[in-house]
């Protein structure tokens, strides 16, 4: 069987716009995947449908085409299957980078959007909405294609190869950045 991807939220917005960077590598990439290689996570679509949402005055042509983009793809939802993934790399992530506090296994942070560098206190950038588009590649292991190299992703990315290797979770992270191709 041949790998099936998943899009991450900022591959689904360049393959739509041949003015951003990296348009020529990545597209040359996608086209040689057939259609039913290729998945959307719904957590992607919600976070397009959200910047649309914030602002309407999108030109018309660009929201339709991002709108053709995302019918033409299955999308897969954050479901049942998705739950232990992201509750152990979530876990992973508050152990790595979490504030203890006087009761065992408590942090003083609540979302991993507040996480911080333990030496720096800069933040981590770790984004919710990252954190569930990788659960849902790890429960049905698909290979998500990612041009996010900032740190929040990496540290996504580290705590879910942690858990992977500490045998929590039986399938790997699998990540691929086809606009450097």
């Amino acid at each position: 069987m041949s790998d099936v991807y998943l899009l991450d939220t900022n591959v689904i917005s360049d393959l739509t716009d041949e003015t951003r960077p990296g348009f020529a590598a990545l597209n040359k990439r996608f086209s040689s995947a057939t259609l039913q290689q290729v998945l959307l996570p719904s957590m992607a679509v919600g976070e397009i449908r959200f910047g649309f949402a914030k602002a309407p005055n999108l030109r018309p042509d660009k929201r339709k085409a991002i709108d053709d983009f995302i019918t033409r793809f299955e999308q897969v939802p954050f479901d049942k299957d998705c739950v232990e993934p992201y509750a152990i790399v979530r876990a992973e992530l508050f152990k790595m980078h979490g504030t203890p506090k006087d009761k065992p296994h408590k942090f003083k942070e609540k979302h991993p959007e507040d996480l911080t560098d333990k030496i720096t206190g800069k933040e981590l950038g770790i984004d919710e909405p990252d954190l569930i588009i990788a659960s849902i590649a790890m429960a049905m292991g698909l290979i998500l294609v990612t041009s996010d190299a900032k740190e929040g992703m990496i540290r996504v990315k580290e705590a879910a190869d942690k858990v992977f290797r500490d045998g929590k979770f039986p399938v790997q992270l699998r990540t691929e950045n086809w606009s450097l191709s």
